[in-house]
């Protein structure tokens, strides 16, 4: 899996900023002039292919809903150069011959490693780009066995012009308020009897 004429880059972004880092990157990475986009859900898929279209980007869908002949005919307007952008479910590209696509972009990292080598070893594949959750260990446990089982780390890459969040989701912040609210009541309860053994 030396994947010699792939670029394979990693990018660490937190799941909340996932979908807006892929917009960037096509909008801001001449070599992005296509793509394949692999996510795990099909929610997903329907969330990013909307927010692509309307930014004025021309793009598409397959997914485990589509039919048959619908995934044919994307996966070859895709391949002839008539759809830049093809956004997907990893489940049902599985079945899928990507010969001819030349970029792929995985905002989800591959569940099985037998993906990502699909992916890598197809002869068109120019560029791999995967995005990784940051993690002190540095990526997810499927990268981190990844890179174990080729003895190598993949090279970490920012998107130039894009402000990465630092942090997780802010939910997590607001979860600390509110379990501080209830610890305040006691507290204030308090505040009088201290007062009174003081008089």
């Amino acid at each position: 899996m030396s994947g010699k004429k792939t670029e394979q880059l990693i990018y660490e972004v937190y799941n909340h900023q996932k979908l807006e880092l892929v917009q960037h990157m096509i909008k801001s990475d001449p070599a992005l002039d296509s793509a394949m986009i692999y996510l795990q859900k099909t929610d997903d898929v329907h969330l990013l292919t909307t927010s692509l279209s309307h930014a004025g980007i021309h793009v598409d869908s397959i997914h485990g809903k589509k039919n048959p002949e619908g995934r044919a005919t994307a996966l070859a307007e895709h391949i002839a150069s008539r759809l830049p952008y093809l956004v997907v479910t990893a489940a049902s590209a599985r079945n899928l011959d990507i010969t001819g696509v030349k970029n792929i972009i995985n905002v989800d990292f591959p569940e099985l490693l037998s993906d990502y080598e699909t992916q890598v070893l197809t002869e068109s594949t120019e560029r791999v780009y995967s995005f990784a959750i940051p993690t002190k260990s540095g990526g997810t446990k499927l990268l981190k066995n990844l890179e174990e089982l080729i003895e190598a780390s993949f090279p970490r890459a920012t998107a130039e012009g894009f402000v990465y969040d630092k942090h997780a989701l802010k939910i997590s912040t607001r979860n600390k308020q509110r379990k501080s609210g209830p610890r305040s009541k006691p507290l204030q309860n308090k505040k009088p009897k201290l007062k009174k053994k003081g008089r």
